[in-house]
């Protein structure tokens, strides 16, 4: 009988979509008390007797607990005359019944072609394999599979027919929650604004989300299979390689990475990239990396604005007050040990009478035109801010008192050249205080104090003039 029943197992694992595993052939045996060889009689034929095996634990039979199994066989006339179920109870019994009127009484649906798919195969002694709900007696309601194949061995007219019964409740289910788990993935996935990916451990696409043609303009079909590397601006590439080949390697990357990704037209766009690795389950070795991608660039734009306002002057653009302490303090503790880090403090003299005279528009044009000035007397390291008012201050590194005295003559010089505003000219003139530190030697409030302190020194001197600060001499 277990020669018998092959042929059915084998068209369960062909045939049956719904079967989300082998099944076991062990599960079922089929012993008779007969010789299955022989030619017995047919009134030995009707008197075998059916065991079903215990099935073993599985993973499987957990999930629609007890598994429900049944084999059983007919005689010429097509009627049940054997069958055993494990548990018993669960199904009616099917002594006494034929197939179909059976299945009619215990079938669950009113899917008609069951039933006629079910006569067809009895009308021409065809085997027949089909997925069927059933109501047992318990109330509940499982999917079986119910199989049959003729008795070729039997002598009798007629078709006998064996078969087995076997429950693929748990299988059915744990397939439909995957179907739909995988359905709501792909919705996500396909609906999503961010940009998902999934690349191999040769940095090549597998797979990436529609959102990356609408978002960067190039379809699906030339990106896959080619580098993640290849999309990058060039400046990005060697980092973006660096962080794959960390993931590929078993490393976690905490932050997100910044990138900037080519639009098929051309620009760049810049993504906020998060990338996790892809371990197979059964090696532990890594398959890829999954990257989830944000479009970044209005945040980016946005946070340019913020630091614009809040580390720049909003009428001449240079740097403001914030920005050059900074700068200063930075300079003081990383600067060159061997050279000064010099202040130069600026106060612009008869800016006040042109303000009054020519109204407010043309004070704040001769501000923007004295930064412009400033800007163009500055050295490669040399920085530039407006405090507020008319004062400015610089900040470079000198290597000694003269140094610093060729750049505070350039700066008066460019500033007593005359100022145009409405086809009228303006002149100013300037005072400069002038303080040095050497690496470490003071804090920026200090020096930024002593600059101060000549400034107002400088001015008692004549416009046109500066002044290095000169601690005061402590008195003997």
């Amino acid at each position: 009988m277990r020669q018998t029943l092959r042929p059915w197992l084998r068209r369960t694992r062909s045939n049956c979509a719904v079967m989300s595993a082998p099944l076991n052939e062990s599960r079922i045996q089929l012993a008779c008390g007969v010789d299955m060889e022989s030619n017995a009689s047919k009134q030995s034929c009707r008197s075998e007797t059916l065991l079903l095996s215990k099935p073993k634990p599985t993973a499987m039979s957990t999930l629609s607990p007890p598994l429900l199994s049944a084999v059983w066989s007919t005689d010429e006339l097509g009627i049940c005359v054997a069958s055993q179920q494990s548990p018993a109870g669960l199904m009616p019994a099917m002594e006494g019944l034929t197939l179909s009127a059976w299945l009619e009484t215990i079938r669950a649906d009113n899917d008609a072609k069951i039933a006629v798919e079910l006569a067809t195969a009895l009308e021409h002694s065809n085997p027949f394999h089909v997925e069927v709900p059933i109501r047992c007696m318990d109330g509940t309601t499982r999917r079986v599979i119910f199989s049959g194949m003729p008795d070729c061995r039997s002598s009798a007219p007629g078709s006998q027919y064996r078969g087995f019964i076997l429950d693929i409740t748990g299988q059915r289910k744990a397939l439909e929650d995957a179907l739909r788990t995988a359905a709501e993935y792909r919705l996500l996935i396909e609906n999503s604004t961010d940009l998902i990916a999934h690349c191999n451990t040769d940095g090549s696409y597998v797979s990436v989300s529609p959102s990356y043609s609408r978002m960067i303009g190039w379809p699906a079909d030339e990106i896959v299979g080619r580098l993640v590397v290849e999309f990058l601006h060039p400046e990005d590439r060697a980092p973006a390689a660096d962080a794959l080949a960390h993931i590929f390697n078993g490393g976690v990357l905490p932050d997100v990475v910044e990138v900037r990704k080519r639009h098929r037209d051309g620009h760049y766009i810049m993504l906020g990239t998060k990338a996790c690795g892809v371990i197979d389950p059964h090696t532990g070795n890594s398959i890829g990396a999954v990257l989830i991608s944000r479009d970044i660039t209005r945040d980016k734009e946005k946070l340019g604005q913020l630091v614009q306002l809040a580390t720049r002057d909003t009428l001449t653009g240079l740097p403001n007050r914030a920005w050059i302490t900074e700068r200063v303090e930075c300079m003081l503790a990383k600067g060159d040990a061997q050279a000064f880090t010099t202040i130069f403090f600026i106060d612009l003299n008869g800016f006040k009478a042109v303000n009054d005279s020519m109204g407010h528009a043309a004070g704040d044009a001769l501000l923007q035109q004295v930064g412009e000035r400033l800007q163009r007397c500055m050295r490669p390291g040399d920085s530039v801010a407006r405090l507020g008012g008319d004062e400015f201050v610089v900040a470079a590194t000198c290597a000694d008192h003269e140094v610093a005295s060729g750049i505070a003559q350039r700066l008066l010089s460019s500033l007593k050249v005359p100022f145009t505003f409405d086809g009228r000219e303006v002149v100013i003139g300037a005072a400069i205080g002038i303080s040095l530190a050497r690496l470490g030697a003071a804090s920026t409030k200090l020096l930024f104090e002593s600059a101060d302190t000549a400034m107002y020194q400088a001015k008692v001197q004549g416009d046109g003039s500066y002044r290095f600060f000169e601690p005061a001499t402590p008195p003997t």
